[in-house]
């Protein structure tokens, strides 16, 4: 797996690339970066070229502009494939990567060819105030607001919730509790702290920019084949199945749930994600 930097007008890009054949871009969760896709880029590389990216304001790219929106994200990831010479590619999204992927395939119809849409159902909701609201339940620790004062006290409020939020990564309670710790296991967590410390300036503004996205609108502008992967946990039962309600509002729309699958579906199951994309992507039906 390689790494490199493409340059666009909005700043630089990091990213991984693997594998050959037809472009896949690779769209990543909050707060997560492109490391996460390592599973499913090895599953993949056989039948596509994969790049995963670090969106603006993660990883090792450069920050997240101000005012920025889903839909200035989408540009970006398109002056992402002018660096790479790709005319068209293939689009994979998980959780905000699926807000922006959806913004591509609507609003540039010209250089997207198949999106894949995955997400806990939270991050599927339909309605906008019923989405923002399943959001905001698991975000709000990221959104609190502190009173400005002249000492900078609210800037060490937001340092003391900030380590809170890298204590849970570095002593999560479901690993350090687990039957069998591993060096690999560890390393997982580690590489988790990274990625917050990386994007913790860009969390809060990259949930506003979720709460403001119109997914509705967006869906229903994809003109492209289009495939829902909806992970389903039981906590999340009460929001009721949303990929059949996506599937209504895009006019291709194929959908594949995944039962169990949750924050670390893009590693625990990198092997069911890939393999629906792969069928979906490689089915000349679908065209």
């Amino acid at each position: 797996m390689k790494r490199g930097y493409a340059d666009t007008p909005e700043g630089q890009i990091h990213y991984y690339t693997h594998g050959r054949g037809e472009p896949l871009l690779l769209l990543h969760e909050t707060p997560r970066s492109a490391r996460s896709f390592a599973p499913i880029m090895r599953l993949l590389g056989d039948r596509f070229r994969c790049f995963a990216v670090d969106t603006l304001g993660f990883g090792c790219s450069d920050p997240l502009p101000a005012k920025a929106t889903m839909e200035d994200l989408a540009r970006n990831m398109i002056h992402f494939l002018d660096a790479q010479g790709i005319e068209r590619a293939h689009v994979l999204g998980f959780h905000t990567g699926n807000k922006i992927a959806a913004a591509m395939a609507a609003g540039h119809p010209d250089r997207v060819d198949k999106s894949v849409l995955v997400g806990m159902t939270h991050s599927l909701v339909v309605s906008r105030r019923q989405r923002d609201a399943a959001i905001m339940g698991i975000v709000k620790k990221y959104m609190t607001a502190y009173r400005e004062s002249p000492d900078g006290g609210h800037l060490v409020r937001a340092w003391a919730a900030d380590y809170g939020s890298l204590a849970g990564i570095w002593w999560d309670p479901t690993v350090m509790t687990g039957r069998k710790i591993t060096d690999e296991v560890l390393r997982r967590q580690e590489l988790r702290m990274i990625e917050m410390i990386e994007c913790r300036r860009s969390i809060k503004q990259i949930y506003a920019m979720n709460f403001g996205f119109d997914m509705t609108a967006t869906l229903r502008r994809i003109k492209q084949p289009a495939l829902v992967i909806e992970c389903r946990v039981p906590e999340e039962a009460h929001l009721g199945a949303q990929g059949p309600k996506m599937i209504k509002l895009l006019r291709r729309g194929e959908l594949v749930t995944l039962k169990g699958a949750g924050f670390d579906a893009t590693d625990a199951r990198a092997a069911d994600i890939a393999k629906a994309t792969s069928r979906f992507l490689l089915d000349g039906n679908s065209q």
